[in-house]
């Protein structure tokens, strides 16, 4: 199965600034990941899931595989260029009527990569129906500025500062993007977008992941990525090999490394 954008699509993404719905798993093989993701729910409780979550590519061969699956990446290839790398990987979960949100915001203003050739794939492991809360689009907003934020901290936004754009969006500006099990969206790094709470009885999961061009560079630090597809000419980050032991400790510690990081560039004005 091809998931390469075609030209009409491509241009439409540039236009608006994202490309939804992507059928690139089964409804099965969706099913299988989001297991995976729940048995380390279990294993290590989930006050304490974002540690062995977040890029869980650099510990686990399966998360790995998902992140070079070429039906995830081709469509970013048509997008990006050829060469790309997996810069994070993350999980937006709202768990059952749990009243979870996410504010209105631009990734492009606190990520600190640039240039803004920049993608981010998300991709349903279970419904992302209308009354789950998912994604609103702004759409074209990714082609004006980018904007200041607040630091909400909201107990129940799940964006980490709980920022907020700095500028009122009406409901009658946004796109909604619902997607079924195993599809996908696309949407370019400065583009507006949040979500408003799940008001169902199952787990919203979306499994985040953030590609960009390889001529990218993080501006705050010395980052680290993995190479997906093609070549990296630039040697802006250290790239991170595949896992050889599933949560080895070796594996662990280069995501620790990576993990921090990251947090240091999102949170850099902390470090000041």
């Amino acid at each position: 199965m091809s998931t390469h954008l075609n030209k009409a699509e491509i241009e439409a993404f540039h236009r608006r600034g994202y490309h939804t719905p992507l059928r690139v798993l089964s409804a099965k093989e969706a099913v299988a990941i989001r297991q995976k993701l729940e048995a380390i729910n279990t294993q290590f409780g989930r006050a304490d899931v974002a540690s062995p979550l977040t890029d869980a590519h650099l510990i686990y061969r399966w998360a790995w595989d998902v992140i070079h699956d070429p039906r995830i990446v081709d469509p970013v290839t048509d997008l990006l260029g050829p060469d790309v790398l997996l810069w994070s990987l993350n999980w937006f979960i709202k768990e059952p009527l749990d009243g979870t949100f996410v504010t209105y915001h631009q990734d492009a203003t606190y990520w600190g990569l640039e240039p803004h050739d920049v993608v981010t794939a998300w991709v349903a492991l279970s419904d992302a129906g209308r009354t789950t809360g998912p994604m609103k689009f702004v759409p074209k907003s990714h082609r004006g500025p980018v904007w200041d934020h607040t630091d909400t901290f909201e107990d129940q936004n799940l964006l980490s500062r709980g920022q907020a754009i700095e500028q009122d969006i009406s409901d009658d500006d946004t796109v909604l993007a619902p997607l079924k099990v195993g599809e996908m969206s696309l949407h370019h790094v400065r583009l507006i977008h949040g979500s408003e709470p799940n008001l169902t009885h199952d787990r919203r999961i979306g499994m985040v992941l953030r590609y960009c061009a390889t001529r990218v560079k993080q501006t705050k630090l010395r980052d680290t990525a993995v190479l997906v597809h093609g070549l990296d000419a630039y040697d802006h980050f250290d790239l991170l090999p595949a896992p050889e032991i599933d949560a080895g400790d070796e594996e662990r510690q280069r995501q620790k490394d990576a993990l921090q990081r990251m947090q240091r560039a999102l949170h850099s004005k902390d470090y000041k």
